[in-house]
């Protein structure tokens, strides 16, 4: 054998590897769906990794072959029905070894590459979208996110629809392209919006709503964000005041109110 150069780096005749310094801008990666499963592979690259100690940063470089990981029929990764969700992929360094991984970003994870994370064995029952899935479960490993994969599917766990985007990643481009406000315009909704109704924050970034609810008597407006209280008002009647909060990105969000007589004056999000 010779020494060869590759998108891996340099091949020596005995077989070791020298990643390369220079990476591709984007990591290639597919998703594919079939049997009701969702298979995402990275193709073969050298990725830099932060030091697994926190005090150190001394980067280790990690090459592979190409990598697959199976999101098995049942696994949600805490979909939602006929919602658009963005699963996010990660690279693990596994002592040497580059795995792969994949989290729901509606679940909130901190994907800025700072730190390190443990994961969960990927099983039918892997359910939760706050939760990092890996074929085996890995504890305190470095990572790097190197992509996503948005898709709809009628049935959350059974991936029977073509992913809508596959979208390789390098560096930071998922926090930049994840931020409040770049890209985004002032909308108003009002008329595809109602009181009462869930909807879900399927845009992949942020999104600041504004909705002002009235009634014919006293009472209380509230904006719900996951399950939790994000705004309050309490207009008199026949007057409204605007609840606001930001919905991170696969987030729900509701506005109510508890007045007789209730009605919508206006809902405007920056999204």
């Amino acid at each position: 054998m010779t020494t060869q150069l590759n998108d891996s780096g340099v091949t020596f005749a005995d077989g070791t590897i020298q990643p390369s310094a220079a990476q591709p801008q984007l990591i290639s990666i597919t998703g594919t769906v079939a049997s009701n499963a969702l298979t995402i592979t990275l193709a073969a690259c050298s990725l830099a990794f932060r030091s697994a100690t926190l005090t150190s940063g001394t980067p280790s470089y990690v090459a592979t072959t190409d990598l697959t990981l199976t999101v098995p029929s049942g696994a949600t990764l805490g979909t939602v029905n006929a919602v658009q969700s963005r699963i996010v992929v990660l690279a693990l360094n596994n002592a040497g070894t580059m795995e792969l991984a994949v989290v729901n970003i509606a679940g909130g994870n901190d994907l800025s590459e700072t730190g390190v994370i443990s994961t969960t064995a990927m099983s039918a029952a892997s359910d939760s979208n706050n939760v990092i899935y890996s074929t085996t479960a890995r504890t305190n490993v470095a990572y790097r996110v190197v992509g996503y994969v948005e898709s709809t599917q009628a049935t959350a766990g059974t991936w029977a629809t073509a992913p809508s985007t596959v979208q390789g990643n390098g560096g930071q481009a998922l926090a930049a392209m994840s931020s409040l406000g770049y890209g985004q315009t002032w909308q108003n909704v009002t008329g595809s919006r109602a009181l009462g109704t869930t909807y879900y924050n399927t845009t992949g970034k942020p999104i600041l709503v504004s909705a002002t609810p009235q009634a014919t008597t006293n009472g209380t407006s509230n904006l719900v964000v996951n399950g939790i209280e994000a705004s309050r008002s309490v207009p008199a009647a026949n007057l409204g005041i605007a609840v606001t909060s930001i919905v991170p990105p696969g987030g729900s969000y509701v506005v109510d109110n508890n007045q007789a007589g209730k009605s919508l004056l206006v809902w405007a999000e920056l999204r």
